[in-house]
């Protein structure tokens, strides 16, 4: 067995790592709060179904920091993952609009059921990318052992084995284009000098509509690395443990050691 400790930097250890990105969450749920009461001030915080669910979220957070830190959580590969899927929650600052429009805009529902699809069909688009890529390297036998290097006691997943995949053979982007950004922001902002009129017709906030518009990339991006940690962590590792009964570690430092003559 290797030495992960020794190994990968101390600070992304899970038992510190999930801590740190366990704040995180904790501090987005924390943002959310005000954007759901926002859109609804004259429902209670109790009766609010988005604030209810937001604040649960925040105290799994804080129940996430805690076990993390109490049972010491090491290099496997569940463990490190749990980390990376909080990264999901950035896209709260888009999706909580998306569900006070739902809940309490004023909109048709046609305006409504068109935002909702439009939403659905380009996360999905977005996050079958990574699905994909992944089917195909994992079933590839010449570069899953870069992703996935197995050893006579354990299978370590090599970060630098997949970064080399996805950025040097494949050339393969995680985050939108740089133009999808400045797109839905330049949109958001063309929207201000009638804003009166977009609110009065969506029946919200105009920062809900903004960060609807504006955010839309960022919670693409948010959840399709959300959805590339749990392949790379929880499905294909599971695949591997019941298929060789190894556990999966994980090992971001070590540099594969044939990378390069495979594609020499």
């Amino acid at each position: 067995m290797r030495n992960l400790d020794e190994t990968n930097p101390v600070f992304l250890r899970p038992s510190k790592f999930a801590g740190f990105s366990a704040f995180t969450l904790g501090v987005l749920t924390l943002l959310s709060i005000p954007l759901a009461y926002g859109a609804a001030p004259n429902v209670r915080l109790v009766d609010n179904p988005i604030v209810l669910m937001v604040s649960a979220i925040f105290f799994i957070s804080i129940v996430l920091a805690l076990v993390s830190a109490i049972f010491r959580w090491g290099w496997k590969a569940y463990y490190y993952g749990v980390s990376l899927l909080c990264l999901g929650s950035i896209s709260f600052l888009a999706l909580v609009p998306l569900l006070a429009m739902l809940l309490y805009g004023g909109s048709p529902h046609s305006v409504k059921i068109i935002i909702v699809i439009f939403y659905g069909v380009s996360h999905f688009i977005w996050c079958r990318r990574f699905v994909r890529l992944y089917r195909r390297i994992f079933g590839d036998k010449v570069l899953r052992p870069l992703i996935y290097d197995e050893e006579a006691e354990a299978t370590y997943y090599m970060r630098k084995g997949d970064d080399f995949i996805l950025d040097k053979h494949y050339k393969f982007s995680q985050i939108p284009q740089n133009r999808y950004f400045v797109l839905f922001i330049a949109v958001a902002l063309l929207m201000m000098p009638v804003m009166d009129t977009i609110c009065a017709f969506m029946g919200m906030p105009f920062v809900h509509i903004f960060l609807l518009i504006a955010m839309l990339p960022v919670s693409w991006m948010s959840i399709g690395l959300a959805v590339r940690a749990y392949l790379i962590f929880y499905l294909y590792p599971f695949r591997i443990r019941r298929a060789t009964g190894k556990e999966v570690y994980v090992d971001l430092v070590s540099k594969y050691r044939s990378a390069e003559q495979v594609f020499r």
